[in-house]
């Protein structure tokens, strides 16, 4: 129909068909009354601003609009809208007005839509959780419009009943008239919303109530719970018919929910709403203002929508920015004074100590400067957590640290101003927090001096400090035999810090002592599983599966990545030469001990590695004779010369000496078998260099013999070995270690003392069993 009209309409439409759509959209939010979006007044404005110009002749209602809006911003808000809309089909419902038409909703898509996912799913009761002003009101409304246009919502009603008992102005908190003051006045508003006047009524409106809520599908939404939380609620909640669902909104969770916490506005969602206000107020002070200003006010703001508006309301009205910035007390009682009043005494003296101390603080930490049990700090954390005082910081997935915690900084605002800490209590929370200090250091350098130590806690900072001092308590009570009382403790320690992998190492150490080897793998899996990549855990758990026989394999697997993750001492390695024996890898275990040696080991890790890397020579050397291997045979035996020869004299005693008494033998026995002249001449090499070695730590070594057990009277207590043909008899008294009675049995290996000049005949003297 362009030829009807004037070259100025075609432009002016021209401009106007390109959105249509939009327009469409904000105006069927409008006729059915339903939220708007943060842009709608935006779009609708610029439309009109570039449609105007081109025929105002044919615009003139809006060209007024238009003059009026920029005189007065507000002048929109009092319209009386009277657009012809469609039949709505929707649920029945009594839905108010959202309180942020002003700006339209808009960010927390993601929080949206996890409420609307909860409503839908098995929870029958939704809590928005969150400081005063944060959003919750809001974010419910839009979630229960949300619902009410979704053609899948089951639900036949939607009821909106409200407990809002004050209104932030700038210069005062407003109390609102007849506003609801207990549970009875809320059912009994329920109660009237679903029935009218006759159910107004009723004698008992929490049955009628449910009674509605059995018969139809209805969402409930309860807003400002805080200020008539009591146990007819709680109860209510409890017997909630199946179909129907609650949403309540909060600043303290009920602990029978499905709670979404709200955090706050990010910042760049801060600056759009800070601009959006400030347009529609018409606010020039703060519409002028450069990004960066912008941006430092709403972070001073931590991205708190009730502090945004309050502050444009508060500019508005001509107050200085900076001085509604750093005197916001009456915002801070609005958010705060309400869920402070519903704390106990235990969660208040936490918010002292965390006040006293700021900054984040493991849970253990704050159970010790309260002197408080696991279970009371978690109960009282719980408590602040769902009050929005405290946030927590949840533990990194490639870090074993615990869970923190730390004030909100609305949280601390309120509790410095209001609350301050009384000079006792200051002084009470920091000297415990430099005892723990101390504590921590020691128990620090412990773990530096000897981290291979099973009884040294791996200390990796302050958060671990309370914790360690629990453990360190846990291994006393062990010492004294107190073995119950020290895994109580144990599990004291796991309730405050289930992150800390030593919680669990501790407890697997005792129960190993005590030979509950299952429970002892459980807490080894569970802190490796916390310190995967920690030499010492690695060692400790794969020791332990070597040591006890659980799993040779994967114990010398952890073993090995021990010593790959740090330059491990000799102990470590020589516990890798003990796994490859057990798995009958006599080779490796010889090459393992030779390395151990090689690292400059003390007289006590050096002696094991010498017996380790002689008894692993005797095996292999024997199972290649066996073999008919006497080439490999020889070989192995120079490495174990050279493994010899390579530690200091005094490595070389006890179950040493004997081994390289019957390596002597086995080269002896080698050359009788040989005729190859370059074997016969290194055998003789090195049982000359053997003896050498043997004289050199003691010249009675050298006497020291090796024979098979041949009989054993267990009831007499003694028994007959044999060597170089000849049958030595020998008693219980003449072992040098009584243990090793249960071991001697017919072809058992033995070393002992000869004493020929006996009276009764040969005798073993000083006699040691071998395997």
């Amino acid at each position: 129909m362009k030829e009807r009209l004037s070259e100025e309409m075609v432009d002016s439409l021209g401009v106007f068909a390109p959105n249509v759509g939009k327009l469409t959209q904000v105006r069927n939010r409008v006729a059915h009354t339903r939220p708007m979006e943060i842009d709608d007044l935006a779009v609708v404005h610029d439309v009109a601003r570039g449609v105007y110009p081109a025929a105002q002749a044919y615009w003139d209602k809006l060209g007024n609009t238009l003059k009026k809006l920029e005189e007065d911003p507000a002048y929109v808000l009092g319209l009386t809208i009277s657009l012809v809309a469609d039949p709505d089909n929707a649920p029945q419902h009594n839905l108010p007005a959202p309180e942020f038409d002003e700006t339209g909703f808009f960010g927390r898509r993601g929080e949206l839509d996890r409420i609307k996912k909860a409503i839908k799913g098995a929870y029958p009761v939704v809590s928005i959780l969150g400081d005063g002003g944060i959003g919750k009101t809001s974010i419910a409304l839009k979630a229960a419009y949300e619902l009410l246009d979704d053609p899948k919502s089951p639900f036949d009603a939607f009821v909106w009943v409200t407990a809002k008992a004050t209104i932030l102005t700038v210069n005062e908190i407003q109390r609102i008239s007849g506003a609801i003051e207990n549970s009875l006045g809320l059912f009994a508003s329920a109660a009237e919303q679903l029935g009218g006047e006759n159910a107004k009524k009723s004698k008992d409106p929490v049955s009628e109530v449910l009674s509605y809520l059995e018969h139809f599908k209805v969402l409930l939404i309860l807003d400002n719970m805080e200020t008539v939380l009591d146990q007819r609620l709680r109860d209510f909640l409890l017997d909630l018919p199946m179909g129907s669902k609650v949403i309540i909104t909060s600043r303290i969770g009920l602990g029978i929910e499905n709670p979404v916490a709200l955090a706050p506005l990010s910042t760049e969602d801060s600056t759009r709403l800070l601009r959006k206000l400030a347009r529609v107020r018409n606010v020039e002070a703060l519409q002028g203002l450069q990004p960066q200003a912008i941006a430092k006010m709403v972070q001073a703001m931590k991205g708190h929508p009730a502090y945004i508006r309050w502050f444009v309301s508060g500019v508005q009205a001509g107050k200085r920015p900076e001085e509604l910035l750093h005197e916001n007390d009456l915002l801070l009682d609005f958010c705060m004074s309400n869920v402070y009043g519903h704390l106990t005494e235990q969660g208040r003296a936490v918010l002292r100590s965390m006040q006293v101390l700021p900054g984040r603080r493991s849970q253990a930490e704050l159970a010790f400067l309260n002197e408080y049990s696991a279970s009371e700090i978690q109960s009282s954390l719980l408590e602040l957590i769902t009050t929005n005082f405290v946030q927590m910081q949840g533990a990194s997935m490639d870090q074993a640290s615990d869970t923190t915690y730390q004030l909100t900084d609305f949280g601390k605002q309120y509790l410095d101003k209001r609350h301050a800490v009384s000079s006792l209590d200051r002084a009470l929370f920091e000297g415990r927090s430099r005892d723990l200090s101390a504590l921590g250091v020691r128990l620090q350098a412990e773990s530096t001096a000897s981290p291979y130590d099973p009884k040294t806690l791996d200390i990796h900072g302050p958060g671990d400090f309370s914790t360690a001092r629990l453990l360190r308590d846990a291994l006393r009570n062990y010492e004294r035999g107190e073995i119950d009382a020290a895994l109580v403790t144990c599990r004291e320690a796991q309730k405050l810090s289930p992150g800390y992998h030593e919680s669990w190492r501790i407890e697997a150490y005792i129960q190993a002592a005590r030979r509950d080897l299952t429970a002892a793998q459980a807490a080894y899996e569970r802190a490796h599983e916390l310190a995967s990549e920690s030499a010492t855990m690695n060692y400790f758990f794969g020791a332990f599966l070597v040591d006890e026989a659980v799993d040779l394999g994967l114990g010398l697997q952890l073993l090995q990545k021990a010593a790959v993750l740090a330059e491990v001492p000799p102990e470590v390695v020589n516990q890798i030469a003990w796994a490859h024996i057990r798995l009958g890898d006599f080779e490796s275990a010889l090459a393992s001990a030779s390395h151990a040696v090689s690292l400059r080991p003390d007289a006590h890790d050096g002696s094991v590695a010498m017996a380790m890397g002689t008894r692993a020579a005797v095996y292999a050397t024997q199972n290649k004779i066996n073999c008919m291997q006497s080439e490999s045979a020889v070989e192995i035996i120079e490495a174990a010369v050279e493994l010899v020869e390579s530690g200091r004299v005094e490595m070389l005693v006890g179950e040493t000496a004997d081994r390289i008494v019957q390596l002597i033998e086995m080269s002896e026995e080698l050359i009788n078998g040989l005729d190859e002249e370059f074997l016969l001449s290194s055998l003789e090499n090195f049982s000359v260099r053997f003896k050498d070695r043997l004289r050199s730590a003691d010249p009675a070594l050298i006497k020291r013999r090796v024979g098979q057990v041949t009989h054993v009277r267990q009831d007499k207590l003694f028994g007959f070995a044999r060597s170089w043909g000849r049958d030595y008899f020998f008693h219980l008294n003449d072992l040098l270690l009584d243990g090793e009675w249960q071991y001697l049995a017919n072809g058992v290996c033995v070393a002992f003392l000869p004493d020929e000049e006996n009276l009764r005949g040969p005798r073993a003297a000083d006699l040691r069993w071998l395997g």
